[in-house]
């Protein structure tokens, strides 16, 4: 599974969700957008694109069906929506106008109603990122010392030249202590900013998600250098000047 960040601009490199329960549709796309140089993920139900989401990071674009058992379309977008900025084209066999305008209204960039023409599709896929990959180009990679940089909206770092998907958490954890560089943030903190109110985390979950971030980024994961824990209070990301941080700031188990 192609676990590229969102870096390249050009079609032939960007990342497309393909959500449908319909099996079928789902091998005709991958194969087919795949011929077009695209990297393909696909979900047979919401509650699965939005698991692979979180594992794999935002895709550049996201292509829905709407009628899926569980969790539908709009409820996908939705919950897309929350993770990030992800243009989403819906795919469905509802044709009435009211559903129509509700999805481009609330959710989506476009709407094609199947049956539908592959070239049709590919046609709309290229118009939406066309338009989205102007505005990622000016989208920097900040630095956090000489051996990390991350990009925020794009959601991957950058470790010694070696380059790593953030998932959407674990890219809020590290937004948030960056912009808070030098403090120390409780649990209580970052989960009231991280976490979605209506689906609120716990200190074990932050616990486990910032254990993951610190796989990713950390050269010796064990002894953090980057995302810190202060016994008793929370966590820190030192300033780049920071001295004898290991006299104060003790790790995790």
């Amino acid at each position: 599974m192609d676990n590229r960040a969102r870096t390249n601009h050009n079609h032939d490199s960007a990342r497309i969700l393909v959500v449908d329960d319909a099996a079928d549709t789902r091998l005709m796309l991958s194969l087919r957008l795949q011929r077009e140089g695209y990297a393909i993920l696909t979900a047979g139900s919401g509650q699965e694109a939005i698991e692979l989401v979180n594992k794999e990071g935002l895709p550049d674009l996201a292509v829905l069906d709407i009628m899926m058992p569980g969790m539908d379309g709009f409820v996908v977008a939705d919950e897309l929506r929350q993770m990030g900025d992800i243009p989403i084209i819906f795919l469905s066999a509802l044709s009435d106008t009211n559903t129509k305008v509700e999805g481009l209204n609330r959710y989506a960039e476009d709407y094609v109603t199947k049956p539908f023409a592959f070239s049709e599709l590919l046609a709309r896929i290229r118009r939406v990122l066309m338009r989205v990959a102007p505005d990622r180009t000016l989208e920097p990679e900040l630095q956090i010392d000489d051996r990390l940089r991350i990009n925020f909206s794009q959601q991957y770092a950058v470790m010694d030249d070696r380059q790593i998907t953030l998932t959407p958490t674990e890219n809020r954890i590290m937004h948030i202590l960056y912009h808070n560089r030098g403090r120390v943030l409780s649990p209580g903190f970052l989960l009231s900013k991280v976490w979605d109110p209506t689906r609120k985390g716990t200190v074990e979950s932050l616990w486990v998600h910032v254990r993951r971030l610190r796989s990713k980024i950390e050269p010796d994961p064990d002894n953090p250098r980057y995302v810190l824990t202060v016994r008793g209070q929370g966590y820190c990301l030192p300033q780049r000047n920071q001295k004898d941080r290991e006299a104060t700031l003790m790790q995790d188990m």
